[in-house]
């Protein structure tokens, strides 16, 4: 009895020493043990299927050991110990490491279609910070239908050797392109009336102008203003057409050169400046000192009507400007009696 008692309680001390074992292998893990790297991220600067762009790779490290080098290994499956399959059509062999900020000192020391190698010497110990790697020319998968992975790894060697530190995956997926297409319209704005807003809001709609009675001795004067603007490359013209005034078959002149307003002969003519011989019209408005009175028209006191002529233009893009049309007539004591009339059109024209 004795001997029996021994023995059963030597095995019971045996069981538990084993026990003890077993729970120490189960909970005391080794300082090197590999953990995930946190905070990992992906930007493409474009998604677009199979289009060159940059990428920006974030993550932090983690395990307080010395990293020599970093592999980013692109497949189609993001678990780390599955068979890489290259994504189709991506290709980073000729990408190039532009910016590094965080943990830094590292360059590319070997890249291949669908690997790339960050090394650097000696190997050093993280700061724990995010790091951030920016990497350029990399060539994007053309498969939009499913997402692919960036295996990353932390490795204590130089050359993407050996056994890991850290180890994380980035997953990210191209996307058919949204091709948005607009453009800015030619656009020439013009109006002409007695009177016009600066930027052709509004007019007074007076088309229509009695001058009078003519005089041998006194200057008939008139006055219409008309306002421009066109994003033309080339600009815009104003033409004026129109006929000498007329009563029947008897005219009064049109002034083919400029010339001074001279009461007592046969005068019909325009300009587009201020005058004060006789006093008429303004001098153009606006701030775009590209569009301008051409010359002939352009001199004070100095008139002239020729049919077809342009009387005003700019040689490129000109956004409001307003410009005042002066109409002078003089005639001589031998003008027959009668109604004269005329009709001057404006003809605004850009040059897209």
């Amino acid at each position: 009895m004795p001997l029996g008692h021994h023995v059963v309680k030597w095995n019971h001390l045996v069981l538990e020493a084993l026990a003890m074992i077993i729970l120490l292998a189960m909970f005391q893990l080794p300082a090197s043990a590999a953990m995930r790297l946190q905070d990992r991220s992906l930007y493409m600067n474009n998604a677009g299927a199979g289009v060159k762009t940059f990428y920006r790779v974030s993550f932090r490290y983690m395990s307080p050991d010395p990293v020599g080098s970093v592999e980013l290994l692109f497949c189609n499956d993001p678990i780390p110990y599955h068979p890489c399959e290259v994504p189709a059509g991506l290709d980073v062999s000729d990408t190039a490491l532009t910016e590094q900020t965080g943990e830094t000192g590292f360059s590319i020391g070997a890249q291949s279609t669908n690997r790339i190698v960050l090394t650097r010497t000696p190997p050093q110990v993280p700061a724990g910070v995010r790091a951030v790697y920016t990497f350029d020319n990399i060539i994007n998968p053309v498969d939009t239908s499913q997402a692919f992975s960036i295996r990353l790894k932390t490795l204590g060697s130089t050359d993407g050797t050996g056994p890991q530190i850290d180890f994380g995956t980035i997953r990210g997926q191209v996307t058919d392109s949204i091709e948005i297409e607009t453009q800015v319209p030619p656009m020439l704005i013009f109006c002409l009336a007695e009177e016009v807003e600066y930027n052709c809001t509004g007019t007074n709609n007076i088309h229509y102008s009695d001058m009078g009675t003519l005089s041998p001795t006194e200057t008939i004067t008139a006055q219409s203003q008309m306002a421009v603007g066109t994003n033309a490359s080339g600009g815009f013209a104003i033409t004026a057409v129109g006929a000498p005034l007329s009563a029947g078959t008897n005219t009064i002149t049109s002034l083919s050169q400029p010339t001074a307003s001279r009461p007592g002969q046969n005068q019909f003519g325009i300009n587009l400046v201020a005058n004060d011989e006789p006093v008429v019209g303004n001098d153009p408005e606006g701030e775009w000192a590209n569009a301008v009175v051409v010359a002939g028209y352009n001199q004070p006191n100095v008139y002239m009507f020729r049919s077809g002529d342009i009387v005003a233009s700019s040689p490129n893009v000109s956004l409001m400007k307003k410009f005042t049309v002066s109409y002078i007539v003089n005639v001589s004591p031998s003008l027959r009696a009668g109604i004269y009339t005329t009709t001057v059109n404006f003809i605004a024209s850009g040059k897209f």
